[in-house]
């Protein structure tokens, strides 16, 4: 019986292999001196870039209760009346401010913008569908810009109002984008937040969280001193301060009413407070000019 050979595949061995099988000893290990055992290098953190940093928006009411050290729920329970609010503020006053004539002007001039605004713009409300926070904005400039620029005129001061700032936490882990903050400026490099305003078309909660983390970390850049707060939908308003350790907060007030157009006496005695709160937070001054 003719048979086909059976041919066997060839593989050759690694050359270490051979040698072994050649000079009958096995490969010794590779010994490597203990010094130059490196450990694994661990994951560094990455830094907080514009892609790693979270939104004030985006923190819950627990993880904003977290980076404040309170619970919001409970900071919530306890508010000053507005009067202890603004005596505070003057006892602190860095700046003397407005003669109480020139507070009367201002606040003539914002009763004029508010009642200006409000046949062009109506009245903030949540039966107006159309009426949503960029009418609130509007509202909001229409209030603070009157006092500011009084304040800077009689005072020589340089404050400046910035609508939509964008503002980052010191540590650089939080940001977020602020209807108004305003700040203080005595040169190029020298600036500080003096107030924010958080305005909200419905909610005063959601933009007492916001404005809450935004003057912590205004204070922590500014690296001392008091800073202050609003929050409002427009109609209803809240003062809030910050002095690097404790927050506090005023009891809600109006800074507007239906039909003050035709009661400019009753927004004179209860609504112009707000221009109060104004001045008094632009008196705590970022700077002092010596």
């Amino acid at each position: 019986m003719f048979r086909l050979p059976v041919l066997a595949k060839f593989i050759p061995k690694p050359r270490n292999a051979h040698h072994r099988y050649l000079h009958g000893r096995p490969a010794a290990a590779k010994k490597i001196p203990l010094a130059e055992k490196v450990p694994p290098a661990r994951p560094s953190k990455p830094p907080a870039g514009p892609g790693h940093r979270i939104s004030y928006l985006k923190l819950s009411h627990r993880q904003a209760g977290k980076r404040l050290g309170f619970l919001l729920e409970t900071f919530d329970k306890g508010a000053v009346t507005v009067t202890q609010m603004l005596a505070t503020a003057d006892r602190e006053a860095k700046i003397q401010g407005l003669t109480g004539e020139e507070v009367k002007e201002a606040k003539e001039n914002v009763y004029k913008w508010i009642v200006e605004y409000l046949k062009g713009e109506g009245y903030p409300s949540d039966m107006n569908e159309d009426y949503n926070e960029a009418n609130i904005n509007d509202l909001v400039f229409t209030v603070l810009i009157p006092v500011i620029a009084m304040f800077n005129r009689k005072t020589g001061r340089n404050l400046r109002l910035r609508r939509e700032k964008t503002n980052i936490a010191k540590d650089g882990e939080t940001s977020g984008n602020q209807g108004f903050v305003t700040i203080d400026t005595v040169g190029i490099d020298d600036r500080k937040f003096v107030f924010v305003v958080e305005a909200k078309k419905s909610s005063l909660g959601e933009a007492k969280k916001l404005c809450l983390l935004v003057m912590k970390d205004m204070g922590e850049m500014n690296a001392g001193g008091v800073v202050y707060g609003f929050v409002t939908t427009g109609e209803g308003w809240q003062m809030l301060r910050f002095d690097g350790t404790v927050f506090s907060q005023t009891d809600s007030f109006f800074a507007l009413f239906r039909g003050m157009a035709e009661d400019k006496e009753r927004w004179m005695q209860g609504g112009s407070v707000v221009v109060d709160c104004i001045h008094a937070t632009l008196r705590s001054g970022g700077f002092v000019v010596k």
